[in-house]
Formats: C-alpha cells, sequence, structure tokens
C-alpha cells in the first residue's frame, strides 16, 4: 500500500500562491484606500485585478515588456 504525499497540500499551497502573484506587476505605486499597497514592480494578486479592486492600467501581465521595464525601475 502506498503512503499518502505528505507535501502534496503544501505542494498546492504553493501552486497556488504562484498562480495568484505570478500574473501581475505594478506599473504605478498602487493605493488601498489611503494606504500604499504595492510599489512599482511589486507581484499584485490576480484576484484585486479581477475583483477591480487595481485597475487594470496599474498592472502589465507578468510577461510583458512593460512588466519587465518595472521591475528594472525598481531595481
Amino acid at each position: 500500500m502506498s503512503q499518502p504525499d505528505p507535501n502534496a497540500e503544501a505542494n498546492a499551497l504553493r501552486n497556488a500562491q504562484i498562480s495568484e502573484y505570478g500574473q501581475y506587476v505594478a506599473v504605478s505605486t498602487i493605493y488601498v484606500g489611503s494606504a500604499r499597497a504595492f510599489s512599482i514592480g511589486d507581484p499584485v494578486p490576480a484576484s484585486h485585478v479581477e475583483r477591480g479592486v487595481v485597475a487594470l492600467d496599474q498592472v502589465a501581465k507578468s510577461t510583458t515588456k512593460a512588466a519587465a521595464a518595472a521591475v528594472t525601475e525598481k531595481g
């Protein structure tokens, strides 16, 4: 009888984090309310973009030239 993979849950959670934070980066400083939430080049959760918490013009897909430029600008 095979044993269940003890790392399966951790791997599933890690993959969910990668999916959530690996799609968008901030191309400008983003405020949510009066609080600074994301600096240029920071990963932005996909759920924030999908729900409209963050406007599409404030982010770039992480695979675009704009995203690469934002990460480079961050230093």
